[in-house]
C-alpha cells in the first residue's frame, strides 16, 4: 500500500510534517478503481518522446485543465518526464474531471502498451490506462 500523503493545504502540511517525524503508516489509505481509457490525442502532443519510455504499471500526472476551448472539462495526462501524453477522451472525462475540481486525488498507471489497434497509429501504439481515486 503507498502510504504518500499530497500536501495541497495549511492543515495537510503540518498533518504531514507530523507524518514525516513519526513515520505513522496510513491504514485508511486505499485506491478505488474507477475505469480504464486509452489516451486521446497522442499524435498530436509530446508522446512520440515520451512513449518509448513507458512502462506497464508506471504512475502517470493527471492535470485538469479548464481553460481548454475544445473542452471545459479536459483532463491533460502528463508523463513522469514532464511531457504531455495526452488527454482522457472527452466522453471519459465528465466524472473525473468534477471529482478533480472538487478536490478528490486521481491516479494514472499505464494498463497496457499497443494492446487495442482501434486506438493505434502507425507511428504510436495506443496506451491504455488504469483510473482510480485515492479514498
Amino acid at each position: 500500500m503507498n502510504t504518500q500523503i499530497t500536501v495541497t493545504g495549511a492543515a495537510q502540511q503540518l498533518m504531514a510534517k507530523t507524518f514525516a517525524l513519526q513515520k505513522v503508516s496510513l491504514p485508511f489509505g486505499r485506491d478505488i478503481f474507477l475505469l480504464e481509457t486509452h489516451v486521446a490525442g497522442l499524435r498530436y502532443h509530446q508522446a512520440e518522446i515520451a512513449v518509448p519510455k513507458l512502462a506497464v504499471g508506471q504512475s502517470l500526472a493527471l492535470r485538469r485543465e479548464p481553460a481548454n476551448p475544445h473542452d471545459e472539462l479536459a483532463i491533460e495526462i502528463i508523463a513522469a518526464t514532464g511531457l504531455k501524453l495526452g488527454y482522457i477522451p472527452r466522453h471519459r472525462n465528465p466524472v473525473l474531471a468534477r471529482l478533480m475540481d472538487a478536490g478528490k486525488q486521481l491516479l494514472a498507471a499505464v494498463a497496457s502498451i499497443g494492446a487495442d489497434s482501434r486506438y493505434s497509429a502507425a507511428e504510436l501504439p495506443d496506451i491504455r490506462l488504469r483510473i482510480s481515486m485515492r479514498e
